[in-house]
């Protein structure tokens, strides 16, 4: 399977350490739930941002028009 190497400070280390013995999972497995997870939130983030963007190029004019011009 492929890999990559990552390097962290001790500090970093320890946390990650702490925290996947907290999970009760191998340090491997907590980076990489971690990396994926971020990932995915990062995609589906961007994805919403592009189609409220969408959305809102289609009604703002139609919006915009409902008021005055001293009122927008």
């Amino acid at each position: 399977m492929p890999g990559i190497t990552i390097e962290f400070t001790e500090e970093e280390l320890a946390e990650l350490r702490a925290e996947a013995k907290e999970q009760g999972k191998a340090i491997k497995r907590l980076a990489h739930d971690i990396l994926t997870e971020d990932v995915v939130r990062r995609r589906q983030r961007q994805s919403f941002i592009e189609g409220a963007s969408e959305k809102f190029a289609l009604l703002a004019p139609e919006f915009i028009e409902m008021f005055d011009e001293g009122d927008r």
